[in-house]
This record gives C-alpha cells, sequence and structure tokens, in this order.
C-alpha cells in the first residue's frame, strides 16, 4: 500500500460514496486506475465493508453489547455459537476475546421483550457452552477509522436531529441496501423498488437530511496496519456531565482511541473504549496516560485483547424488517 492508496482511504473513510470522478481529482489519478486501486484494497482485505451510519433509534431500537464466558468449549461450538449469532437477525459486531470473557457481540431489538426472549432461547440452547454473561445497554457509541492510518485530525460532531420521521418500506428496502453496501450505485438501489434512480436519489437526500443517515464510511482491517485492538472497560468514580464529557473528548482527540461505548448506569462500567496498539509496552504506556489524565476520576475494571473481527459493524437486517 502507497501514499496513494491511503489518500484513497482517507477519503473514502469521510464519504465511502464519494463518485469514482472526485476521488480522481481528490487523489490526482485517473477514474480506471482509482477503480482498480480501491478493488485491490478489497482483495487485500485492507477494506473490509463500506459501511453507513445510522440513527437506529429513530428506527425503533436500541442498542445492547453482551459479553459471555465460555464453558466446556470447542473450536467446532465456538464456531457453533457464531454461526447461529450471525444468522439471528439481531448480532451485529461478534468477536472473540482473551480475558475474563470469551466473546463479545452488539445487538440490535426494539424493546426488553425481544431482548429477554432472544437471550432465554440464545442460553438454553447453547446452555453448556455459555457461563456467565453480561448485557449492557449503550447510550452513544462514535467510531473513529480515521485513526487507522494515522489520520488525525478530529472528525466533525455528527449533528443529531431527535424529532421523529415517518419511513415506509421503501425506505427500509433504500436503507438496508445501502447498509449492505454504501458504494451501492442508484441504479442499483432502485432496481425491484418501481423508483427511477433520481426518484431514488431524493429518497436518500431526504433520509440523510433528517439525520437517518449520519455518515459514510469505511470498515478498515486493523491488523493489516500492524495493529492490535485492546479493549478497557472503564467506570466512573467519581460520575457526573463535566466528567464525562471531559473523559469523552478525551478518547475523540487521542489517536490511539478507535471507538467507545457510553453505557447506561449500571454499576458495572460507564465505558468500553477500543486502543489501537503495536505491542504491550504501547498499552501500558497509553493506561499510565490515561491514569495521570484522570488519577481521582476513573477505574479501569478489565482489559481484554479482541482476537479477530467475526462480523463487522453493519446494522442487523432486524432493523429493516
Amino acid at each position: 500500500m502507497d501514499k496513494k492508496d491511503e489518500r484513497i482511504l482517507k477519503e473514502l473513510i469521510k464519504n465511502s460514496r464519494s463518485p469514482l470522478t472526485k476521488l480522481s481529482k481528490k487523489v490526482d489519478l485517473s477514474r480506471e486506475n482509482i477503480y482498480y486501486r480501491i478493488q485491490n484494497l478489497i482483495k487485500k482485505d485492507i477494506i473490509k465493508d463500506f459501511v453507513v451510519n445510522m440513527d437506529y433509534r429513530k428506527l425503533g431500537f436500541s442498542h445492547y453489547v453482551i459479553f459471555l464466558q465460555y464453558d466446556k468449549i470447542t473450536l467446532e461450538k465456538e464456531k457453533n455459537i457464531i454461526d447461529y449469532l450471525k444468522n439471528s437477525g439481531n448480532a451485529s459486531w461478534i468477536g472473540p476475546l482473551t480475558g475474563k470473557m470469551s466473546l463479545c457481540f452488539d445487538a440490535y431489538f426494539k424493546d426488553t421483550d425481544e431482548l429477554d426472549n432472544f437471550l432465554t432461547d440464545f442460553l438454553t440452547r447453547f446452555k453448556e457452552n455459555i457461563g456467565e454473561y453480561l448485557v449492557l445497554e449503550v447510550l452513544e457509541s462514535e467510531y473513529f477509522f480515521n485513526k487507522i492510518i494515522s489520520q488525525t485530525e478530529i472528525q466533525k460532531e455528527k449533528e443529531v436531529i431527535k424529532k421523529k420521521v415517518k419511513l415506509d418500506k421503501t425506505d427500509l428496502a433504500i436503507l438496508e441496501r445501502l447498509n449492505n453496501n454504501s458504494r451501492v450505485s442508484y441504479v442499483d438501489i432502485s432496481r425491484g423498488l418501481r423508483l427511477t434512480p433520481n426518484a431514488m436519489k431524493q429518497r436518500i437526500k431526504h433520509l440523510e437530511k433528517n439525520k437517518i443517515i449520519l455518515e459514510y464510511s469505511l470498515s478498515l482491517n486493523y491488523k493489516a496496519f500492524g495493529f492490535e485492538w485492546q479493549g478497557l472497560q472503564i467506570k466512573l468514580t467519581n460520575p457526573n456531565k463535566e466528567i464525562e464529557t471531559k473523559v469523552k473528548d478525551y478518547f475523540k482527540e487521542n489517536k490511539k482511541v478507535v471507538f467507545f461505548y457510553q453505557y447506561k448506569k449500571s454499576g458495572i462500567y460507564d465505558f468500553d473504549i477500543g486502543v489501537l496498539i503495536k505491542n504491550s509496552r504501547e498499552l501500558r504506556e497509553f493506561i499510565n496516560e490515561l491514569r495521570r489524565k484522570f488519577y481521582e476520576d476513573i477505574k479501569i475494571i478489565d482489559t481484554f485483547l479482541v482476537l479477530e473481527e467475526s462480523s463487522s459493524h453493519k446494522l442487523p437486517r432486524t432493523v429493516f424488517q
């Protein structure tokens, strides 16, 4: 990967729907060369997915993170668990871990009844292989994929409009197709929906204007850049709005923090963060800096290593049904 590839990735992180003509002008390469390079980045598993950040709350869903501890596990049984989650329709990102917990996954539900039904079925099905588990509801989350390629500028705050927006089946179908691949063409989105590409374009603009669609970006393979992903679970020892804001601002500005989740108050953790490191020394330096910065305000409850990403950050299909 050379500097031109990096520039292409930076532009696609800002807007993964950028047309080839625009990318060509930005990177100073022909459209054909840009296309070839993007396909090569996909082939080399540097680009994992073209993704859309959507306001799932406006679609009527809540976001949960579920941690599992294995019991009497084998590779085959772990694969069965992960395959079940992938096909469940509710699970999004899935990652095996090292640490106290063995697996973590994101899931989306309309209400707590749906969550309870899912957990009852899941835990019954795999009762011999799952010990302790933990369910936390996400209050706020942000991803900073730009930091993977050493892009240090702070991303703009995403404007959130809280008013309710009415969506029909066509809107949901459009969102699902963009969720599958944010670079899909207007022509391909419109197939089977009885809309012209121009009408499709206007629908998407409406979804963007009403902040259903917040941004188009990339999911990158952090391992391709020589990083490991270390998770830290953090509790505020002196919780208040001022400290919460300072901690979140620090996460946004620190070049090693690739995402954070803030949870609703549970008495367990307040934040999960993902830290990009190349070795244990870098992790120790980060932890020492974090403790110095917030000596009286935080406590690191646990750390874990994400072994792999078994599935991506795309919203699960239940959100669009």
